[in-house]
């Protein structure tokens, strides 16, 4: 690759919700031209069962939407499972004779609350999913970017609590600040190879997932005993640029670190969090 010119193959996972920041990071790389396969659970949760997840239907009907702006596929996997996660991977590679991008976007948003009263089980989730689904997915295309020998990106999305622990966001921070040591870990290990690793931390961004019943907004309006839209707005006003983000502006950033443009960057856990978050 030279220039601006694109990866070929990106995977997405996690990219199934509407308004998610996965969807708006495969709809940025199908505009830059990659071909994407976007990945999401699909169904409930078996230990889990009370967790809102996107359905099989929602990332269907995500990927007829995207399909008019290139090629797009979708293929359902729980990143907690190894054997899911390989046969992810082979399939991509099966299929389109490459994989040049992953992108670990799956996460939850489940297990807020203090650590006194976490339950074991809520602890767990937060770190299969957003640590060990990450070393799952990073390793298996590690090891396809080793064996192809053509280098490769692995991006990381991780979260402005994966630098600074907040309240009430103790297994999330945790999990996250996993995703970052893993990712400068893996920039050392893989920078031999012409793989770039890097992190996006983003900061408040204005998703659907912010407002679900029992969410993070919820959440700490309650702690702070007032309404939702009060609290919303004591947020704003603690953001130097004086707003929420906005996943395109999170996908923007994934589109330069997946691009040529950004070779010589690895290792990084860049901030995209309008001053929120400043180290």
């Amino acid at each position: 690759m030279s220039g601006s010119e694109r990866p070929h193959v990106a995977l997405v996972t996690g990219a199934g919700r509407p308004g998610g920041i996965g969807r708006a990071i495969a709809e940025r790389l199908l505009a830059d031209g990659c071909t994407v396969v976007m990945s999401d659970l699909g169904a409930r949760m078996p230990d889990n069962p009370d967790y809102e997840v996107p359905s099989a239907s929602e990332l269907d009907r995500t990927i007829d939407e995207l399909g008019e702006l290139g090629p797009v596929t979708g293929i359902r996997c729980d990143v907690r499972d190894e054997a899911e996660v390989d046969a992810m991977i082979a399939s991509v590679v099966a299929e389109h004779g490459r994989l040049d991008v992953l992108v670990n976007n799956a996460g939850v948003g489940g297990g807020l609350g203090e650590v006194v009263d976490m339950s074991l089980a809520d602890w767990q989730l937060n770190l299969d999913v957003m640590a060990t689904g990450v070393f799952l997915c990073s390793r298996a295309a590690a090891r396809h970017f080793v064996e192809r020998g053509a280098g490769g990106r692995i991006i990381t999305i991780a979260s402005q609590a994966g630098k600074s622990g907040m309240p009430l966001l103790a297994a999330y921070s945790a999990a996250k600040f996993a995703a970052i040591g893993l990712t400068q870990s893996l920039a050392h290990e893989l920078g031999p190879h012409g793989i770039t690793v890097n992190a996006v931390c983003p900061g408040t961004i204005d998703t659907p997932l912010l407002d679900l019943p029992g969410g993070l907004m919820e959440v700490y309006a309650r702690r702070f005993g007032m309404e939702k839209e009060r609290y919303r707005s004591r947020v704003t006003k603690a953001i130097p640029l004086g707003r929420f983000g906005q996943p395109d502006e999170i996908a923007s950033c994934v589109s330069w670190l997946a691009s040529e443009d950004a070779a010589f960057v690895t290792g990084a856990a860049i901030n995209v969090t309008g001053g929120q978050e400043m180290h």
